[in-house]
């Protein structure tokens, strides 16, 4: 999925009963299915579980949140990822060949 498609994603986009996404804003305006593998459901359970514990009143439909509760932004979320990479060690915590964090 593109960084756009995952921030676009509602609460109701997200089957995880069934293990499947609906991605509605494409690139070429279409919408298609994405389903996941078991262990991904199950994440994103845990996820839900707990933003839902965090923000039991949304602000937002959105369903990945920044600390705040309104839907994750594009920047928020190359920002997660550039600190995953550096916890992890990877790229030297930069953004593959650009040499920033």
């Amino acid at each position: 999925m593109r960084s756009g498609e995952v921030v676009g994603l509602d609460r109701s986009d997200v089957d995880l009963t069934n293990g499947v996404l609906l991605v509605r804003k494409t690139k070429f305006r279409k919408e298609r299915l994405v389903p996941v593998h078991t262990t991904t459901q199950a994440a994103l359970g845990c996820y839900a579980r707990e933003r839902d514990a965090a923000f039991p009143i949304p602000k937002d439909q959105g369903f990945f949140l920044s600390s705040r509760g309104n839907r994750l932004s594009a920047t928020g979320l190359q920002n997660g990822f550039a600190e995953v990479r550096k916890l992890a060690d990877f790229d030297g915590g930069t953004i593959s060949g650009t040499g920033l964090p």
